[in-house]
């Protein structure tokens, strides 16, 4: 999809997608429980305040991104509560791009736009590890700590699949394509 695509970005944080989306031409919407983070966002992006699972908006977008870890948060009844977010809010046809742990990840820091995002793993129990990412803008900081577990592909399907969503492709070891499963969908 091309600008000016709807896009809702969940778990949005500073921006350091729905920013350049923005400046790319898209409509964005960013969602974050966190308002000061959203304070940094692009006065063009639509900046709401929310948890993921408790999301209710009365639109549907062309596309919508679920980045960082959160489907793979340690508890899989609220990792499914954030795909059921993204099939609520998700137009027929649309594309769902999220971004997952598929396996142990190595300590890493990067840039992202003018955002830095340093990723820490603090312990590793079997399929479960506690981490710690932390995202600085200018001189603000903003450490989360979490638990995640790791989903392989056949996991990650059953998910989507019970959220109303389908797999339709991977972009990288960590990313996927969904889209809204028309046939098995009773959300949409």
């Amino acid at each position: 999809m091309k600008p000016p695509a709807s896009v809702l970005d969940l778990g949005c944080g500073v921006g350091r997608l729905a920013n350049d989306l923005v400046q790319r031409g898209f409509t964005v919407t960013g969602v974050d429980e966190s308002r000061s983070m959203l304070k940094h966002l692009n006065p063009d992006v639509e900046a709401i305040e929310s948890r993921i699972d408790q999301l209710r908006l009365d639109r549907r977008f062309d596309i919508v991104v679920l980045a960082s870890h959160f489907v793979n948060i340690a508890d899989p009844a609220e990792a499914q509560s954030f795909l059921t977010a993204i099939a609520d809010h998700v137009l027929p046809g649309g594309a769902v791009f999220v971004e997952h742990y598929d396996r142990m990840l190595s300590d890493t820091a990067a840039k992202v736009g003018e955002v830095h995002v340093e990723f820490r793993v603090l312990e590793v129990r079997g399929n479960e590890f506690d981490g710690r990412v932390t995202y600085a803008l200018d001189d603000r900081f903003w450490p989360q700590a979490f638990t995640a577990r790791l989903l392989d592909d056949e996991a990650l399907r059953a998910a989507l699949t019970e959220a109303g969503l389908r797999f339709r492709s991977r972009l990288s070891s960590s990313w996927l394509v969904a889209e809204p499963d028309l046939a098995g969908a009773t959300n949409v």
